[in-house]
């Protein structure tokens, strides 16, 4: 199995399942001996039913599937065995578990709180950058300003006309009573001051309070939307982790390439791969998995607990993709690893975050950038870039979208602002299209009946917006982004 469910109960069954079928020879014969196409007794199909999943290797099968980090012997970053004896492990458990289980690590929501102060406050005082933001506060300030120097002109032009001026020092008409005063009348021109003074205070504090519930509801959307990997797609990590084909790191997960014992471990290209906003890194092991067959090695950026920068001002993205770069290729528990050439990408927003990546610090590094439902350039109040791709030299983008991506669909008056920052546009029947061009190129592929979620096992997502029904499998858009992806890294132009 390579998603999970149904087939690695079956591969389990066929290997730890051999004593139940040895109790009962002549019901597992029965059963082996129905054709698909043969009409099966309802009782006789409900007792095959009940043996193949009622049974004791059944029980030990679910039990190890519920297993937790408390129950099972793991294997840390450092690869030292450890023993968790706070839940004893059977012995059942511990035949159907063959060597160390390394399970995933444990990965909680962030609190709300964590999200206001670190994401969602950011990202509401980046908006204030806007021109369009900028001059509705223009507007207001003026408009308050106004109305306080209004109210404060008022009072001051009653306190001329109303005022008495005299040369005799003031008396105090409270404790000279005699003079025939009881108490002096009430100012307008201190009411004006006043008033004045509130017009001018709720003019700075509604603004203020105005974007801390904009903040707010950002952080309340962003812990609600957040999207986990479909289980198939963590089975299939956990089991790539145990063949050694995939290590979790602190910074990424890292899916490396076939290689044989005692061979140097090597790989012509290597692919930083940034995820979609709030999408667990794991809903990419099949497509990373799949990339890595392919002789690729694939690090899936760890962007836990928020799954999300709103800002780069708070991310240094050269230093963490340099960290990525070298624990990928240095910490491997088999050995080193070496790789010719560096690419860097991402899905979504995470594409986004690719793009600014090389347009700031990264070109003279990586010179490859692929995009998978991209189709916007790096908000400037966000992902400030520095330059253009289309002015740096050497660089080429590939932009893989479905045709059925909601996402792309509605970023329709970006699109001209998008193919502007990007170098030219690659035509695949152009025979003298290479990747050696000076300018560079960008290489556009859709893939018919593809939507946006459909680059990673998860979903259904909703959040900014329903996504696109996708009219294909899964398995076929990711084959075919993956085949896109291999064909651009490694050259090979595919011609009508």
């Amino acid at each position: 199995m390579v998603q999970g469910g149904n087939a690695k109960w079956k591969e389990y069954l066929e290997t730890h399942g051999k004593k139940a079928t040895d109790a009962a020879p002549s019901f597992c014969r029965a059963m082996s001996d129905v054709s698909p196409n043969q009409v099966v007794d309802r009782a006789e199909l409900s007792r095959k039913v009940k043996f193949t999943y009622e049974s004791n290797a059944a029980r030990v099968y679910r039990e190890a599937l519920s297993l937790n980090a408390k129950a099972c012997r793991l294997r840390d970053d450092r690869g030292t065995t450890i023993v968790t004896p706070s839940a004893p492990i059977t012995p059942a458990l511990s035949s159907a578990l063959e060597g160390d289980v390394r399970l995933l690590a444990e990965e909680y929501p962030p609190s709300l709180q964590g999200l206001y102060k670190n994401q969602a406050w950011p990202h509401a005082v980046s908006t204030m950058r806007s021109r369009k933001v900028q001059g509705l506060l223009l507007a207001w300030g003026m408009l308050g300003i106004t109305g306080a120097y209004g109210v404060y002109w008022q009072g001051l032009h009653r306190e001329g006309e109303n005022g008495i001026t005299s040369s005799l020092p003031s008396v105090n008409p409270v404790a000279h009573g005699y003079m025939g005063t009881t108490a002096s009348t009430p100012d307008p021109y201190s009411y004006s001051n006043l008033f004045a003074m509130s017009i001018a205070s709720l003019t700075l504090a509604i603004p203020y309070f105005v974007l801390r519930l904009f903040a707010s509801k950002i952080a309340h959307l962003l812990l609600d939307n957040r999207q986990d990997a479909f289980k198939s797609a963590r089975n299939l990590l956990m089991d790539r982790i145990a063949k050694g084909r995939a290590q979790r790191l602190n910074r990424c997960d890292v899916y490396y390439p076939a290689s044989s014992e005692g061979q140097e471990r090597k790989a012509e290209y290597g692919l930083i791969l940034y995820p979609g906003a709030l999408i667990d890194r794991a809903a990419y092991a099949p497509i990373a998995t799949r990339l890595s067959e392919m002789g690729i090695l694939v690090a899936v950026a760890n962007l836990e607990p928020y799954r999300i920068i709103v800002n780069l001002k708070d991310y240094s993205v050269k230093e963490e993709v340099m960290h990525i770069l070298s624990d990928s290729v240095l910490l491997c528990e088999h050995g080193i690893w070496t790789i010719d050439k560096w690419s860097i990408g991402g899905h979504s927003l995470g594409g986004e975050m690719a793009i600014a990546a090389v347009a700031n610090e990264m070109s003279s590094t990586i010179k490859k950038v692929v995009l998978w439902g991209v189709s916007c350039y790096p908000n400037p109040n966000t992902y400030p870039c520095k330059q253009r791709l289309r002015d740096i030299k050497d660089v080429n983008v590939l932009v893989v979208n479905g045709s059925n991506d909601a996402f792309v669909k509605s970023t329709v008056k970006n699109r001209l602002l998008f193919a502007r920052n990007m170098p030219p546009k690659l035509c695949q029947s152009s025979a003298d299209a290479t990747s050696g061009n000076e300018q560079g190129h960008t290489l556009y592929v859709t893939i018919d009946g593809g939507n946006h979620a459909g680059c990673a096992h998860y979903g259904p997502q909703t959040f900014p917006m329903p996504d696109g029904i996708r009219t294909i499998t899964l398995e076929q858009q990711q084959r075919q982004t993956a085949e896109a992806t291999l064909d651009f890294l490694m050259e090979k132009e595919k011609r009508d």
